[in-house]
């Protein structure tokens, strides 16, 4: 995936998803690589969590995404975020 990260409407979990599987990876090989849990995964694909700052250096880094890449996928967090009002990990407001 050589070109900018576009969400097209789809969301910050479809996007992830889709990069994912633009790799080639499970969601059993991404934990590997990563460090994270299926669960963790499974849970900012489907929409029910937000990642953190932290998630998303994570990811890039383990998915080798350009800089613009990276940025997209902050910015995806951040109107997520913005639009619920919400942390959506904890449901705490922000």
């Amino acid at each position: 995936m050589g070109g900018p990260v576009v969400g097209a409407g789809n969301g910050l979990g479809a996007l992830l998803r889709s990069i994912r599987l633009d790799r080639g990876m499970t969601q059993e090989a991404l934990g590997e690589a990563s460090g994270m849990s299926v669960r963790s995964i499974r849970d900012l694909e489907r929409g029910v969590s937000c990642p953190r700052v932290s998630t998303l250096r994570l990811l890039v880094q383990t998915w080798s995404l350009s800089e613009a890449q990276g940025a997209e996928l902050h910015r995806l967090a951040r109107a997520a975020r913005d639009r619920t009002g919400r942390n959506l990990r904890t449901g705490a407001f922000l």
